[in-house]
């Protein structure tokens, strides 16, 4: 885990050394040009500042392939970036920076160092960063340092002015931006499938576990009890008149152990859904409860092979809302629609009860039922939202991914 680890922080400082040979080679090409074409007092630190800084940036990667350690690695990061700000200070002060847009120089170092850095070296990085900036505009203002003035005549009717704006601020800096931005959503975007397929393994693997405790359960335990029940009810018929009651109340408690550990079994893994499939188990559901006294219908299309944990996930959600109307809703029909929308599978319960505040009671710890199986359908990729409030009834929609 840590070697992933590192080769993917490896990985991220790659992408960035790219961007800043990229701006650098931009800043350098726009510096010439503006040199040799326009008319602008143009020190030639503008030109060789970031060609050395752009070179730098080859040993920099060296020594970034070099480490062997995560730690080694932020500090190596982090004095590329300390090198960086000196660098940008002495380039501010002969870009005008302290009236012009030098500040903004420093942005992106800034938004490196804290991103990818720990807390200890971005906050390093940024106090420098205000440190040396400020050191520059106080020695400027105390004239312990000449102010260096870029343009002959500064203001928007200056065609130097407004085209070296242009280029530097709006061409440079916002690509840039816009280039660093795409390579943050890249590395959240990756980080996100990587957490789905671990989510996914995840919620399989607690799948196949709470299948093999379910069997264990029933075959195992349910008939050693079974058995054990057996004995007793032939004991109870041998043995003498003063001991059956003893022997009748053993076995009635065994009896009710049983059902226990049926019920245990097939709140982990029904069984029907291995012996029948989705669909036929959700009928089976709704008519138990049918049968209890609500109403429930059930419409649903035919949606192929699912997932074992998706399958499981959709029976248990739809028993443990159907278990809150019985018991909390004093709702008379219940209506239970399953589709597929797109790449996923949408489940529907909507009742006609008294209805509840979501929030509230969220918050005052009751529906953990509810909690507990949003937490379940996140980790298979997917979402649940309950809609409801007092005299309206109740809608969940549960929503996974068909295929992760």
């Amino acid at each position: 885990m840590a070697a992933a680890r590192l080769d993917e922080l490896k990985e991220t400082i790659r992408r960035t050394i790219q961007v800043r040979r990229l701006t650098l080679g931009i800043f350098f090409t726009v510096a010439l040009v503006v040199r040799l074409t326009l008319r602008v007092n143009f020190p030639l630190p503008l030109l060789f500042t970031p060609l050395v800084w752009l070179l730098l940036t080859y040993p920099f990667k060296a020594l970034i392939e070099a480490q062997r350690d995560e730690s080694s690695l932020h500090w190596v990061h982090a004095g590329f970036f300390i090198l960086e700000i000196m660098l940008i200070t002495y380039l501010i002060h002969f870009l005008q920076g302290v009236e012009w847009i030098g500040l903004i120089f420093y942005l992106f170092t800034i938004i490196y160092a804290n991103f990818f850095l720990p807390q200890l070296q971005g906050y390093l990085i940024t106090a420098l960063a205000i440190l040396f900036y400020g050191a520059l505009v106080l020695l400027e203002w105390a004239g312990l340092i000449p102010h260096q003035t870029l343009f002959a005549q500064g203001g928007y009717r200056s065609l130097s002015f407004t085209l070296t704006t242009l280029l530097a601020g709006g061409v440079g800096i916002y690509a840039t931006l816009a280039y660093t931005i795409r390579i943050f959503a890249e590395i959240y975007r990756r980080r996100g499938h990587e957490l789905g397929r671990l989510s996914t393994r995840l919620l399989a693997a607690q799948e196949e576990e709470r299948r093999r405790i379910a069997q264990q359960l029933h075959d195992e335990l349910g008939q050693t009890l079974t058995v054990a029940k057996l004995d007793l009810e032939l004991a109870e018929r041998e043995a003498p008149a003063e001991l059956q009651d003893r022997l009748r109340e053993g076995a009635r408690l065994l009896e009710r152990a049983i059902a226990e550990v049926r019920q245990l079994s097939h709140g982990l893994r029904p069984p029907l859904l291995d012996e029948l499939g989705p669909l036929p188990a959700l009928r089976a559901l709704a008519e138990r409860f049918t049968a209890a006294g609500l109403k429930v219908e059930l419409e649903a299309e035919e949606l192929g092979q699912l997932r074992p944990e998706v399958e499981s996930l959709l029976y248990q959600a739809t028993q443990e809302a159907l278990t809150n109307v019985t018991k909390h809703a004093q709702a008379r029909r219940v209506a239970i629609r399953l589709s597929s929308v797109g790449d996923y599978l949408r489940l529907e319960i909507e009742d006609d009860g008294r209805g509840f505040n979501v929030p509230r009671t969220l918050r005052a710890g009751r529906g953990l039922g509810l909690q507990g199986m949003r937490e379940r359908v996140m980790l298979a990729g997917g979402g649940l939202r309950i809609a409801s409030k007092p005299g309206a009834g109740t809608r969940i929609v549960l929503e996974v991914p068909l295929q992760r």
